[in-house]
């Protein structure tokens, strides 16, 4: 039964209770008798009395850096409390904390010896630990040093300015598709929960080589218990300050060592990961590192003192464990702080859209052009001061601060929060308010004021990983304001009560996001290019998920034809570039006029359809960013849009460049009614003076128009067929052979239809081809032919046949490198990126191949792309005897001086630009059992880089590497979710050849050797 709760102590027993009253009177009573003489000159530290046996436990209460910060205003910046037996001098106000910080640094570099200390990182922890200075020195300037080499050198991509960015980038982008898929199902989130997995990956992917699932239990339960952990740790354990309850049962010191020994195993395991497979050559992370320094044996220069296994491997424990916490904190904060004020949350918003525009992802060096978010982050810091202490320091040596005297040894509190809001210092400490941090012209930070916010510590002991978290701070937010708008989830208000631990956390509040993107796109008529392969698509946006990172086009034509699906999809990974066309659909009300041309035509050029607006400019414009205001000065009616094509093409060429170009005639149907056909006197019946042929054909500008290619895709988009058939039908009617103009009172049934061809054609056939044995699935190209899996029986007797007609394996291994490196070369970028501007930055691939015809096809593959200057690195374990074909592959790819490996240590541990897996085959379901293949599968879904599957096999189970696009030749396998999106390849199998096993073909390639396929 408890005799007492106090508020730091926490419950005592009445055996406890007993024991600490007799043990503390007698310690008191020697204390003040043995009480350290002040030297002359100096003062007693002042303060408030303590009682005998809990000392200022009840003052100071639950919310310390509330109780101290209010006795601050009677006792001064420096003053002592007790803690149970133990004084603490806390330190208040900006000058007084820089005086001890960092002008006696020194003297208040050490750490107090708490007994629960002692059980962080076994002892050995970096943060807390109590060595001596040449010893905390030598580890602190190695983490430092570690943490610098790995944040700032270069990343797997041109895109990212380091490997922080990077990994800061993708799990950004990665948190905003889980937010939204929360969004989707829940209605709503917990920010916390979500936010902190990705802030500990971005650590792990430093620390450790490789990043966690959102659902990942064992890294939820560590990530969970920092909040136990911030709370023992920041309140205080009862045996820190009263020595002899370390001897008596605590369920308080069994819960925190507890939460310390899974933390260590977890972390140690990976240690032990990396021990294993080390190798000095190929330092892949902060922890190799940090090994390499413990082989190497290196001595601290200064004090001779060699640093420990243990306690260089205590580092990243270190390194992990305040890597997630404080930035986790700082970001869930930060989401409460954008539904609390929407208003700025919206200014916020204006400004990325102003600065960094809407598509591309926020970069660092953005932060000089976002200078009211980064007064937001610092004001964040300031009024949450969700840090309210520093880690407890204390003074190496009798010394003296303000006039007091501090001896030796003594435990010291830097209260973070009172120097955040500190009235003499800050106007209105408790408004949050960002543009306290700008300039007058609102468009810098204050560097001075942004100075006095007190959150990672000052001095020797000033957190080592602080420009790693502002950084992060900044590019999260900024990634999530781009993409997602926070709001209050109604019927929960909002509770921003801080609960008090080492790092303080709000309550979990319950949050709702939007995506602040998508609604935006709908309605508009865009224009996707997907590269070679796919080709260009137009049409209307009907959708955007921003969780899958797709959109999709109402009624789309591709390359000009009508597709024969109502609608179509795209992955973001397929777009190469996206534009917005200038003009809105027949049911649109309007166009925009591009921001780049004149509202105003030629003169003389004004609409011939007596339309009210100007004319509609047909160039693709770049993607606005959301928000902006759009232009009404090109706002077209509707009967603009029933000009031929010809009229709108002249009036556009003529707006936008004064380019002109001579034209014989105009359909008389296309003019007004007020308007009559030109004489030949250089008159026309309106009065007007006619241009000269001279200044028609060799008028001002033409140098300037043609400087500017014809926008053959923006056009498409525009064409009407139905104008044009018109304007056909009333000026070349047959009559004797002769050609007349008509008007429209003349016009003869049209002979043309708008939606077909001129000529003739049968009708189409979709389905084309027919198979005696169905796989049990269909797909259909772009064009809607129809194309049906094969089961793999049907298949290899296809291929057989075909071999004994003189298609070799040989032959089909050429056509099938060929077709799958075109393929890999235009989804690394094309002619977009493997240019002679781009030798800098090659793309690297790695193959995975196995000992089998499939793996030979994949060396046959990175043959080519290295050819194509690609950077190819082909991993094909060692076998004793291996087939002719893969032994013929190998030496031709050695012949490229390109990298083999055997071994998944070999492979890189940063994510690559494109990982092509050959590693199943058709023939042996049970090489998935060997060592080496689980290896290279484990890698291929740990590194971050998609997967192309060449020629997968059909397998009752799931894929081992999931993979996000799949080539299968010739005819598709009835492949599951897991192959991802599917092409088939061309490789030269003769119609005759498909007939003789049953199967009745026509070619669905047109002019292309590898398409899409699309589900049925």
């Amino acid at each position: 039964m408890a005799l007492m709760n106090l508020p730091i102590v926490g419950p005592i027993s009445v055996s406890e209770g007993l024991v600490a009253i007799a043990t503390v009177c007698v310690v008191y009573l020697l204390l003040r008798l043995w009480r350290n003489e002040i030297p002359e000159g100096l003062r007693r530290v002042p303060g408030p009395k303590p009682l005998p046996v809990i000392g200022n436990v009840l003052e100071v209460g639950t919310n310390p850096h509330l109780s101290l910060s209010a006795m601050t205003e009677h006792y001064g910046p420096v003053f002592q409390i007790q803690i149970g037996m133990r004084p603490v001098v806390v330190l208040s106000g900006t000058d007084t904390v820089r005086q001890a910080l960092i002008k006696q640094g020194e003297e208040f570099a050490g750490r107090p010896d708490l007994y629960s200390f002692r059980f962080i990182s076994d002892g050995k922890s970096l943060a807390f630990s109590t060595d001596q200075a040449g010893v905390w020195r030598t580890r602190r300037k190695l983490a430092m040093s570690a943490l610098r080499s790995f944040s700032t050198i270069q990343g797997s991509s041109s895109d990212y300015s380091c490997v922080l960015e990077e990994h800061i980038s993708k799990e950004g982008e990665y948190l905003v598709k889980q937010l939204s898929t929360v969004m989707d199902t829940a209605g709503s989130f917990d920010p916390f929960r979500h936010i902190v997995v990705s802030v500990a990956n971005v650590i792990c992917g430093m620390c450790f080589g490789r990043r966690y699932s959102h659902d990942d239990q064992e890294l939820l339960s560590l990530v969970n218990m920092s909040d136990e952990f911030g709370r023992v740790v920041g309140s205080g354990n009862p045996a820190d300050f009263i020595p002899f309850l370390r001897f008596l049962p605590s369920r308080t010191m069994k819960a925190f060592r507890d939460i310390n020994d899974r933390f260590n195993a977890f972390v140690q395991k990976i240690v032990k990961e990396h021990y294993n497979s080390y190798d000095k050559n190929n330092i892949r992370d902060i922890t190799d590192s940090l090994i390499d320094h413990c082989e190497d044996r290196k001595l601290d220069e200064n004090s001779n003192t060699q640093v420990s296994d243990e306690k260089i491997v205590g580092i990243v424990n270190d390194l992990f464990g305040a890597g997630f916490d404080t930035i986790s904190t700082a970001l869930s904060w930060s989401v409460m702080y954008l539904v609390a004020y929407p208003e700025i949350q919206e200014k916020l918003h204006q400004e990325l859209r102003e600065n960094v525009g809407m598509d591309r992802t926020p970069r660092l060096s953005d932060k000089s052009s976002l200078p009211l978010l980064e007064a937001f982050i610092l004001e964040l810091f300031r009024h949450s001061s969700f840090l309210p202490f520093t880690i407890p320091h204390c003074t190496t040596k009798d010394t003296s601060l303000n006039g007091f005297f501090i001896p030796k040894d003594t435990c010291v509190f830097i209260n973070q929060w009172q120097v955040n809001h500190d009235p003499t210092m800050w106007k209105e400490p408790s408004t949050f308010s960002p543009e306290r941090f700008l300039n007058t012209d609102g468009r810098s930070v204050n560097k001075l004021e942004a100075e006095n916010v007190l959150v990672f510590g000052l001095g020797k002991r000033r957190c080592i990983g602080e420009a790693i978290g502002r950084a992060e701070v900044f590019l999260f937010l900024a990634i999530l304001l781009q993409r997602m708008r926070f709001h209050e989830l109604p019927g929960h208000p909002l509770d921003m009560t801080p609960e008090y631990g080492l790092t303080m956390k709000h309550k979990r509040n319950l949050a709702a996001g939007t995506d602040s993107m998508a609604e935006e796109w709908l309605g508009s008529l865009v224009s996707i290019n997907c590269g070679v392969t796919l080709g260009v698509y137009q049409g209307e946006v009907s959708s955007v998920d921003q969780a899958s990172q797709t959109i999709s086009l109402r009624q789309p034509f591709h390359n000009g034809i009508k597709c024969p699906v109502p609608e179509v999809t795209f992955s973001a990974m397929d777009i190469k570039e996206l534009k917005i066309l200038d003009i809105r659909n027949g049911n649109s009300q309007g166009g925009v006029a591009d921001s780049g041309s004149s509202s105003s035509g030629r003169s003389g050029g004004n609409s011939r359809s007596g339309g009210t607006g100007g004319p509609v400019s047909s160039a693709p414009m770049a993607v606005p960013r959301k928000g902006e205001p759009r232009s009404l000065e090109g706002l077209t009616s509707p009967q603009q849009y029933s000009k031929s094509y010809g009229e709108r093409y002249l009036e556009t060429a003529g707006q936008t460049k004064g380019f002109r170009r001579r034209h014989n005639s105009w359909s008389s149907s296309s003019r007004g009614p007020s308007q009559a056909t030109p004489k030949k006197n250089g008159q026309k019946n309106g009065g007007g003076p006619m241009k000269s042929k001279d200044d028609e054909c060799f008028g001002d500008g033409m140098e300037e128009g043609l400087d500017t290619d014809f926008d053959f895709e923006g056009n498409l988009a525009l064409f009407d067929k139905a104008a044009v058939f018109s304007e056909i039908d009333t000026s070349e009617r047959r009559g004797n052979g002769a050609r007349s103009r008509g008007t429209p009172g003349e016009r003869t049934p049209s002979s043309y239809r708008h939606d077909e061809n001129i000529l003739e054609a049968k009708p189409i056939v979709y389905r084309q081809i027919t198979v005696p044995q169905h796989g049990g699935k269909e797909y259909c190209t772009d064009s809607g032919l129809v194309v049906p899996s094969v089961p793999y029986d049907l298949h290899k007797r296809l291929l057989l046949v075909a071999e004994r007609y003189g298609l070799t394996p040989a032959r089909r291994l050429e056509m099938t490198g060929v077709c799958a490196s075109q393929m890999a070369l235009t989804l690394l970028g094309g002619p977009n990126r493997l240019t002679p501007k781009n030798v800098h930055q090659r793309p690297t691939v790695v193959l995975l191949c196995g000992p089998h015809m499939q793996g030979a096809q994949g060396m046959s593959c990175a043959r080519h792309l290295a050819n194509h200057e690609v950077e190819v690195i082909l991993f094909l374990p060692n076998f004793v005897k291996m087939l002719e074909a893969i032994t013929n592959e190998l030496t031709l790819f050695n012949k490229t001086g390109n990298k083999q490996v055997s071994s998944v240590k070999d492979l890189p541990d940063t994510p690559v630009d494109l990982v092509i897996n050959c590693l199943d085959s058709h023939e042996n379901a049970f090489l998935r059992d060997q060592p080496w293949y689980r290896a290279a599968a484990d890698w291929a879904n740990q590194n971050r880089a998609p997967v192309l599957s060449i020629d997968p096999p059909v397998s009752g189970q799931e894929q081992a590497v999931e993979a996000k696009w799949s080539l299968s030749l010739g005819l598709p396998l009835p492949l599951g979710e897991s192959a991802g999106r599917m092409y088939l390849c061309d490789i030269g199998v003769p119609h005759q050849v498909f007939q003789e096993v049953g199967i009745s073909y026509h070619s669905p390639f047109g002019c292309k050797f590898v398409i899409p396929l699309h589900s049925a």
